[in-house]
């Protein structure tokens, strides 16, 4: 287990809550179609069986629950603030930075910065403040560093001296 254990089982939560809120729909759709079926006093035709009755019930349900997802979802708009939530994260852990983030800033900004702050001592300074930034949260977020090297593959470089904030 690279990330260890609390990553482990955090892992497996996010894996349940995936197929849990999919489950979760067909069961209440399955359960409704159920009980709404003991109540149908008037079958006849294809609603006589409970073979072919509880399955047409079972359809006509879903499609609702599916419908009021999409009215959700193209109209509400809620994933949005789900989006909006998930990217301001943890309100004590916002000095904490995503790999994409320490990747960015490590191979676009800071050789920009670099190459001006030779000029301007400004700029210097603040390529300084975040290359410090950038070597704190890398020491302290020990998963963190096997992500850095991870997307090093991905990109295809073994160019270590992206993430040496050493300089």
């Amino acid at each position: 287990m690279a990330g260890g254990i609390k990553k482990w089982f955090m892992l497996q939560v996010w894996r349940f809550q995936q197929v849990a809120a999919i489950m979760t729909i067909g069961l209440l759709a399955l359960n409704l179609s159920l009980q709404l079926y003991t109540f149908l006093d008037w079958r006849s035709g294809l609603f006589s069986s409970p073979y072919s009755g509880l399955p047409i019930l079972l359809l006509v349900i879903f499609a609702i629950i599916w419908g009021i997802a999409i009215f959700w979802d193209l109209r509400m708009k809620m994933w949005r603030e789900q989006m909006a939530v998930t990217y301001e994260r943890n309100p004590y852990a916002k000095e904490k930075m995503y790999s994409k983030e320490v990747m960015l800033f490590a191979i676009t900004w800071l050789p920009i910065m670099d190459r001006m702050g030779k000029d301007d001592p400004n700029i210097r300074e603040a390529a300084d403040a975040l290359r410090a930034w950038l070597k704190k949260a890398t020491e302290e977020d020990k998963s963190l560093q096997g992500e850095l090297e991870d997307l090093l593959k991905i990109l295809g470089t073994d160019h270590r001296e992206f993430i040496d904030w050493n300089k």
